[in-house]
């Protein structure tokens, strides 16, 4: 059930918001979602009923709102519009006499009377059109949505923009911290329009458009974490230096972005400019397409900033293009001080030849970049900046390829370009001798990241359960840079939540058959639970290494059993099936520390 908010109130007023006061059928012109009472009066200022200390009131915009004088300490008015009946931007709100709370132009307003009209609203949400925002193209809307940003708790929340064209003349912020020591005094916080991502169908598209000269069209301020930014349409028009200026975050979810029209950056993300504290880390990045129109740009610029400090790392990027599209002189995708960044089917695209798809940059960033993965990305070229002192760490194309064929530039850091899309480890290829190809040569590797959670499938085709009552075996192979200490399991009791999963772990040694007759150094148990459900379990005293994780089921005589699902195979560990490698990856994820 949804949340309202509804701020305290005194018992009548509160029964009278919750069990109705109201009459007749909702109207069709209130813009909060909330059932409301009709207007029967010929004037959207009429009072409909009224009481010594409740009435409900119906006006049509929020000037009227206003101007009202509530004759009662509480009153409840239906807002049918922001400017006009039915442009989204009305909704109910009660009148408190005492309140004396600050307005924000949406979601409280001090009128003539002495009180507040507060709005009744969906918990932590807030749409940009209950602040003023008109989205026509031509209004000038930064004030309406900074305003809804700035009216959600310090606990963040949801700012919606319908679809629409809204027009700025400066920087939408998110967050109030630095690139230094603030934090930022909220987090949490998501912006969330009706579309505008690349290739992707929706019923309205959302753009935010700079119409001024200004740094970036929005930024999410330093010291912050858990941001969703997704849906829309950001453009530069040619007057913005940068389209989405990310720095100094964690957690961060963007997907569903359309960046152009750029002068110098279009997706820019840096770390912050104290030592500690202001890491990117931890974020993923979905269908994201920028496209630079200008010469002299930069699709995506990723700099952890520091000389001898790495703060930008571990972060996903999954069916992106960068694209510099005809402009000269220009670049894809530009890494200086960076670890471990992963892209996933990305495309880093050039026309002109005096632009590249990938810069790997060490100058000033000693040993970085560093462990960058590429998994079935198409990169039109690549360039690498280093010195004497200053050398980039390996970089590693998997499946790779390009537009025309051509393989990337030979550089004694820019290696592993299989077929296959699978990482490797260059220090531990022993491990795998067991597993070369016809050839002698070892063809698959991977890498499980530094720490956090990592899948072990995708989501989709072909999808395939194996019962483990009839003896069935079903293992993974996964190489922890860091503690493995959990995992998780999606697993199926076939509808009867009868039956038990062992999951024992080994050290890998030499091949499958060694292995399992070694040492079981964890093991966990997953028992009568709800079917098709993830079961978690946690592994102690693990380092890191190549691990196989084997699970085997039981249950009752007569009893249908239990499964193991799995789905496509990534990157990120080998499934075994009775002892042998299957072409799947295991529904499921790891956690390392």
């Amino acid at each position: 059930m949804k949340k309202m908010f509804i701020p305290l109130l005194g018992v009548g007023l509160l029964a009278t918001l919750l069990f109705g006061g109201c009459s007749g059928k909702p109207s069709e012109n209130t813009d909060s979602g909330l059932s409301s009472t009709e207007n029967t009066s010929e004037s959207d200022d009429d009072m409909i009923s009224g009481g010594s200390t409740t009435g409900n009131y119906v006006v049509s915009d929020v000037e009227a709102l206003l101007s009202l004088e509530p004759k009662e300490t509480r009153a409840i008015v239906i807002v049918k519009g922001y400017y006009a009946p039915g442009d989204g931007g009305g909704g109910t709100f009660y009148y408190d006499s005492a309140s004396r709370i600050d307005e924000n132009g949406g979601t409280v307003f001090k009128g003539k009377a002495r009180g507040r009209f507060v709005r009744s609203y969906e918990e932590n949400t807030v749409n940009v059109k209950w602040f003023g925002a008109r989205g026509d193209g031509a209004t000038d809307d930064t004030a309406a949505i900074q305003a809804a940003i700035d009216a959600l708790p310090n606990g963040g929340g949801t700012v919606t923009v319908p679809g629409g064209t809204y027009m700025i003349t400066s920087t939408i912020n998110i967050g109030d911290g630095d690139a230094g020591e603030k934090v930022s005094s909220k987090g949490g916080i998501k912006l969330i329009g009706m579309g505008g991502g690349f290739s992707h169908a929706v019923p309205a598209s959302t753009s935010i458009i700079a119409n001024a000269e200004m740094d970036s069209v929005i930024a999410v301020n330093g010291r912050i974490s858990d941001v969703e930014i997704a849906g829309l349409y950001i453009g530069g028009n040619g007057m913005a230096n940068t389209g989405l200026f990310l720095h100094s975050f964690t957690g961060g979810y963007f997907h569903n972005l359309n960046i152009i029209g750029f002068k110098e950056y279009g997706l820019k993300i840096m770390a912050g400019t104290a030592p500690t504290g202001n890491y990117n880390i931890y974020n993923r990045f979905e269908s994201i397409g920028v496209f630079a129109l200008n010469n002299n740009s930069t699709c995506l610029f990723m700099d952890g900033h520091y000389s001898d400090n790495n703060d930008t790392w571990l972060s996903v990027f999954t069916d992106c293009r960068f694209d510099t599209a005809q402009s000269e002189n220009s670049i894809a995708a530009h890494f200086k001080f960076v670890d471990s960044i992963s892209f996933y089917r990305c495309h880093f695209n050039t026309y002109k030849d005096s632009s590249v798809g990938a810069v790997f940059d060490a100058l000033n960033n000693k040993n970085f970049p560093s462990g960058m993965g590429f998994y079935d990305c198409s990169v039109k070229s690549t360039e690498v900046r280093e010195d004497a002192d200053n050398k980039i760490r390996p970089q590693y194309f998997y499946g790779f390829g390009t537009e025309d064929g051509e393989e990337i530039p030979t550089h004694s850091k820019l290696i592993g370009v299989t077929d296959h899309g699978e990482t490797f480890n260059m220090d531990d290829l022993d491990v795998f001798n067991a597993m070369k190809n016809n050839n002698g040569e070892l063809d698959e590797y991977w890498l499980l990241p530094k720490s956090g959670r990592v899948d072990t499938y995708t989501q989709g085709y072909p999808e395939k359960h194996y019962n483990l009552k009839t003896g069935n075996t079903v293992a993974v192979l996964v190489n922890a840079k860091t503690e493995l200490t959990g995992a998780s399991f999606y697993l199926s009791s076939y509808g009867n939540n009868v039956g038990t999963v062992q999951i024992s772990v080994y050290r890998w040694n030499k091949d499958y058959e060694t292995t399992v007759k070694g040492e079981i150094l964890s093991f966990a148990v997953c028992d009568g639970f709800p079917d098709n459900t993830n079961q978690d379990v946690t592994f102690e005293g693990l380092g890191t290494g190549y691990y196989l994780i084997l699970a085997t089921g039981t249950s009752p005589e007569g009893d249908t059993g239990v499964a193991v699902w799995t789905h496509k195979a990534i990157s990120t560990s080998i499934t075994f099936v009775n002892g042998e490698r299957v072409d799947a990856g295991i529904r499921g994820s790891f956690i390392t520390k």
